[in-house]
């Protein structure tokens, strides 16, 4: 069964056919060959998208619009070039230090991309950063966009298996934090050997004090939804909804950078984009219901029980694994797929489901950055106006960087449990 529905992938794939069609098409063929009623199809994906969790997803993505065109994203870059525009490698730490606070936000890879990268890259080119330099430190560092939370990914990957959504928001900070530091420091030691470093600006005291005037209304925000999560206020998905309402707030009566006719546009874009991933998300649910009825995970759990039940060894095959799928398959789609048939082979050797749906989220998002299909990958090149080839050659120092952090989260995961554990945060 599951080699039947991976033939029919990879050809309607090959097709040109979107993944999420794909797996529509799969689901209908596997019900043929099963002799199952189509009813059951319609009912187990209604069942995939009936999900209140899932109504974060286009609360959050509205948030990241709200935040490119509400000026909450250029404050928090100016506030970040205010706090770590001095160290070496100047443009390129703030355009880092951007991503982490945008990240903390959006939860969106490519949104991150987008909206730092037209920030910054102009500016970093103005102070000696070659195009594929400055495009390569802002597209390898929206990867830091889907671990701190809120996370789109995470989201996805709470839901299709079950795992508190909150929890893994609360496990994403540490490590969305130690990628950001990862890349910093690979920033700085670029600069210290001859890279084009660009200009480095003083640190004033005042000026930090004056950026953060203007940001500090943006910086509530995920103080709001973090704080609240872990101090039981609310639930992420409720999260959601408050950060939507006070981003509205604070862009509308404070900063007054767009207008109420601009809603619609910012509404079409995300119901446009939660479409896609409901969809997928619902051809997925059926393909995950046949797989389980057809013991394909319970399978797979005993085979690769067979070969190790070494956690670090069998966390290892399970990452070289993910990042061969990264290269083929955008994030969101692997994530739906991937995720139900290999957290059960990962939890029975006693890895913590919320430790590796981070670590499933940070693989997968440096496919992300990785051809032929990493998607920040081509927003990067159209921002920068660079070619595929010199952005993925200014990249390979980052690349290194992700892989680094890659295995210290792997051979010490209590990096990400110990604060979901000391939080105690569980609920949805």
């Amino acid at each position: 069964m599951l080699w039947i529905f991976l033939g029919i992938l990879f050809v309607t794939i090959a097709l040109g056919l979107p993944i999420a069609f794909g797996l529509g098409v799969a689901a209908v063929v596997l019900a043929v060959l099963s002799d199952i009623p189509l009813s059951i199809l319609i009912e187990q994906s209604v069942r995939g998208v009936n999900n209140f969790p899932l109504l974060a997803i286009p609360f959050f993505i509205l948030v990241g619009e709200v935040m490119s065109t509400g000026g909450i994203a250029r404050r928090l870059m100016e506030l970040a070039g205010a706090l770590v525009g001095f160290i070496r490698g100047g443009l390129g730490q703030v355009a880092i230090t951007g991503s982490m606070f945008f990240g903390g936000i959006s939860g969106s890879a490519v949104a991150d991309t987008a909206a730092t990268g037209s920030m910054m890259i102009p500016s970093m080119k103005q102070q000696g950063y070659s195009a594929p330099h400055a495009t390569a430190i802002n597209t390898v560092s929206s990867v830091i966009g889907i671990i701190i939370p809120p996370s789109i990914p995470l989201i996805l990957f709470g839901i299709v298996t079950e795992t508190s959504i909150s929890r893994l928001f609360i496990a994403g900070i540490v490590p969305g934090l130690l990628i950001g530091f990862g890349l910093m420091v690979t920033t700085f030691i670029m600069a210290s050997f001859g890279g084009s470093a660009g200009q480095t600006r003083k640190f004033r005291l005042d000026l930090l004090w004056q950026a953060f005037k203007a940001a500090w209304l943006a910086l509530v925000l995920p103080v709001i939804v973090i704080g609240g999560i872990i101090g039981g206020v609310f639930t992420a998905t409720e999260a959601a909804v408050v950060a939507l309402l006070y981003s509205l707030f604070i862009s509308l009566v404070f900063y007054r950078e767009i207008r109420l006719r601009d809603l619609w546009g910012m509404l079409i874009r995300t119901a446009r984009l939660t479409g896609m991933v409901l969809l997928l998300l619902a051809f997925a649910t059926v393909i995950a219901w046949f797989l389980t009825i057809n013991m394909v995970p319970q399978t797979l759990v005993r085979q690769v029980q067979a070969i190790t039940q070494e956690p670090f060894l069998l966390l290892l095959i399970v990452a070289a694994l993910l990042l061969l799928v990264g290269f083929v398959m955008d994030l969101t789609p692997a994530m739906v797929i991937m995720a139900p048939m290999l957290t059960p082979i990962v939890t029975t050797v006693g890895v913590d489901a919320a430790y590796f749906g981070v670590l499933m989220a940070f693989i997968l998002g440096i496919g992300l950055l990785t051809p032929p299909v990493g998607t920040c990958l081509y927003v990067g090149c159209g921002v920068g106006k660079v070619s595929m080839e010199s952005l993925v050659k200014a990249m390979l120092p980052y690349y290194a960087a992700l892989l680094v952090v890659l295995v210290i989260l792997i051979a010490f995961p209590g990096i990400v449990t110990w604060l979901p554990d000391l939080t105690a945060v569980r609920g949805n």
